[in-house]
Parts: C-alpha cells; structure tokens; sequence
C-alpha cells in the first residue's frame, strides 16, 4: 500500500518549541506527549477563568447560557463545564493541581468529578485527596471507577442510600445524530437494565440465526424499536407521534429529491421525508409560502392567548426553539410575545410570537439578559449580561424563488394552489389535528412557576 507524503508538522511562534527533530516515530510520540501537557495546563486556566467569571456574575444560574453562546457550544456542554469548573475551585483542589501540572484534562478531571458531585464539600475533598493519588497510567474510565470505590470506602451507608436515591433520577433522552439518525437513550436502575438489554439481544441473536442480512447491532436496534412501537395487545403500530417533517412539495411528489428537514433533528433525504409523508400514521398539510423570502404567510390575532391555527402556524414556522444554538422542537415550546402583551402592549400576531423552550423562556426574565424580536424581519437579538450579542432567525422553508423573465405565469404546476405563494409539505407523524403542545401561561408572557 503507497502511503501518501504527510504535510509538514506546524510550529506555532506564540507557544514553546518542543527540542527534537521529529525524524523517528518515538519523537513524535514525545511531543504528541508533551502537547498534550500542554493542552492540560491549558484546560486548567480554562476552567480557574471560567469560576472567576461565574462567581462575579450578578445571576451566576444564567453563565451556562452565557458561555454557550459564547463559545458557540450546547446548552448541556456549557452547563457542565460551569459545573467542573466550580467543583475544581472549591471541591476538587487536588484534582485543579493536576491539571495545572498538566497530568491530566478536562474529560478525566470530569470522571473525578460527576460520581462526587451528590457529596458534601468535605467528602468530595476526602476523595479527592485519595485520588491524587491514584492518577497515574487511568484511563478516564478506570479514574471514574476508582471515583466509586473511593466514595463507597469513605461512608459506605451513605453509598447505599445514593444508590437508592439515584433511581429516582431515572430518564430517557432523545439526541439527535448525523445522517437522518438520532439517539435513544435512557438512565434505569442497573438490574432493569440489563435485564431489557439482555432481552433485546437474545431475541436479536434469535433473528440473526434467521436472517444474515442483517448485522447483530441492526437486529438489535429493530427489536428495540419494535417493542416500543408496540401496544398493549402486542399489535405493532408504528410512529405515531408529532413529528414536524418539511418537504417542497416536488420533492413530496417525487419531482426531485431536494432534502427535507425534521424539526429538532435537521436534514434528512428525500426518500425519508417521503417515507414519512405516505405513512399510515402521518398527517400531510399543505404550507402557503412567499415565493420570494421562503417564509409562512402570515396572519395575525388580537387575543393573549394565541388560537390553535394561529398557535401551529408559530411552530411550524420556527420549527425549533428561536434563541441562538437551541434545537428544541417547536411543538414543545413555549409561544412568548416579542413585544409584551401588558408592558409593550404588544398584538398577538405572527409577527410578534416566537417559539422559546422553558427554559430560555424563563432566562429572558433573568437579570441583564435582554430579548429583541424584529417584527419586519424575524430576527430575535439575545444580549447578554457582559453586553455581547447573538442573533437568531426563522430559517425559510425553501431558498427565494425568483420566475424567470420568459416564464408562462399562466402555467400552474400541479398541486399548487395558484396563489402567488408558493405551496410546500408538512407533514406530521400524529393521527389527529387537534394534538398541539401547551399555550395558556398563567400571566403575560410569564412561565409557570414549575
């Protein structure tokens, strides 16, 4: 096999130079090492900067927005990095050492750190002691197992009642993937489990006795979706819940195969989007478009409370959650007014709703957080506390189509409408019309108090 000539290594003016040529093989494994000690040492001003900057804020609960938008990462990743931040300066101070010294990074200083975070201040500064320790040669696995039997030695009663306790957090995440997939996932106590995983994998070693087209994991994965899937009389049913799809109705017809898009999912492929369409369980709709902009045709409503049609057209123009880097679903969100309904006596009209999940919904509310939705355009700016400012916009449903100067205006592509709109799909994987997430807050533009 010719191996293709490798560009040359970079060297970077503003940090140390590394001795050696990088000739051999075990020279290169050296400063591969010595890079990544670098980087260590780096992750540790990393997170001293990022406590000093989360103790100093007027609302420290709204940093994690803050460096999300920020450094341009997820809600969750921020959250967790404010989290091992302030367990490195006050809990962990053994662990913050190491890192300075560059033994270890940020994801094993993490598997220190997520066992001990239901500790006490003094107990987790007892495993870290003991931990200190027993760095050298784990891997963040090992480290995180050590973690454990660290704790359970220093109170073992305390372990126990955790392990009870901890059931009681037990839930299943959605994640979206790449690729038209996502991520199923879910935290149950050890012995439920493995008993479902172990039931899943003896009936897909079954199948693959069977059926060798297939590869363990995919007789895995179908046999896991299928009892999902299946009701209380054992009869398959299929997906039969409110899942935004929004295909160009070309593509729908199967004119083209453009890409469709799932709301809090992203791009899948024409052939998906029209598996979906044509399902027995789907519900297809037809969306009225500008031409021009991609964007919904607009109506408006003079009530607080948005009507249902009013209500649906919000969330299948916005799709998801309009603050800057969230992919919430719009169907779950929360409708909130731009202009507020009392203070700013805003309309209940399209163009002065959004889509905000709770959560972001709550955070517009928090001290020096500011949010300014443009009626003309669509775009919601989001200033923060320090005074930086994201901006987020209602993505169109299709690019801008512009008629070319010859065409026959008297010409309609079948399925459309004739109107100068252009028509797209949605279509929605729920058996009724009426099933539409909450919009009734029980004062202006406030959200529950749960």
């Amino acid at each position: 096999m010719t191996v293709p000539d490798l560009p040359t290594v970079s060297r970077f003016p503003d940090l140390p130079d590394f001795p050696g040529i990088l000739v051999t093989r075990e020279a290169m494994l050296r400063e591969m090492k010595d890079v990544q000690k670098l980087m260590n040492r780096l992750q540790a001003r990393h997170f001293e900067v990022l406590a000093r900057f989360t103790r100093t804020a007027e609302e420290p609960a709204t940093v994690p927005q803050e460096l999300a938008l920020a450094l341009a990462m997820g809600k969750q990743a921020a959250e967790n990095q404010v989290d091992l931040a302030m367990a490195l300066a006050i809990r962990l101070p053994r662990t913050l050492e190491a890192m300075r010294r560059g033994d270890i990074d940020g994801f094993k200083a993490m598997k220190i750190h997520e066992p001990t975070v239901i500790l006490t201040d003094e107990q987790a500064r007892q495993v870290d002691a003991v931990m200190a320790t027993r760095l050298n040669g784990k891997d963040p696995a090992g480290l995180r197992r050590s973690t454990n039997l660290a704790m359970a030695r220093i109170d073992p009663e305390a372990h126990a009642e955790r392990c009870y306790a901890r059931r009681a957090q037990r839930k299943v995440e959605l994640i979206p993937s790449d690729d038209g997939m996502v991520r199923l996932c879910g935290d149950l106590p050890a012995e439920v489990g493995t008993a479902a995983y172990t039931r899943i994998d003896r009936e897909a070693r079954r199948l693959r006795r069977r059926d060798k087209t297939k590869t363990l994991d995919q007789h895995r994965a179908d046999v896991y979706a299928e009892l999902l899937l299946t009701d209380n009389r054992g009869v398959y049913v299929g997906p039969r819940a409110e899942v935004y799809v929004y295909v160009d109705v070309m593509t729908w017809l199967g004119l083209d195969d453009q890409p469709a898009e799932m709301a809090g999912h992203g791009v899948i492929p024409a052939w998906l989007a029209r598996r979906i369409a044509y399902g027995d369980n789907s519900t297809v709709r037809r969306l009225l478009t500008d031409p021009e902009t991609g964007q919904l045709v607009s109506v408006g409503r003079n009530a607080y409370r948005p009507p249902k049609d009013l209500a649906r057209l919000i969330h299948v123009r916005d799709r998801e959650c309009r603050f800057p880097g969230c992919h919430r679903p719009a169907q779950v969100c929360d409708i909130d007014h731009g202009e507020e309904w009392v203070a700013d006596q805003g309309e209940t009209a399209d163009e002065n709703l959004i889509a905000l999940c709770r959560r972001h919904h709550r955070l517009k509310r928090q001290p020096g957080w500011s949010f300014h939705l443009d009626r003309a355009s669509g775009r919601l700016t989001v200033t923060t506390p320090t005074g930086d400012q994201y901006t987020g916009d209602s993505p169109p449903l299709h690019d801008p189509r512009t008629p070319e100067p010859d065409e026959d205006s008297s010409i309609v592509d079948p399925g459309m409408t004739g109107d100068p709109a252009s028509d797209n799909v949605a279509s929605d994987g729920h058996d009724t019309d009426d099933a539409h997430p909450r919009t009734d807050h029980p004062g202006p533009d406030e959200p529950p108090s749960f």
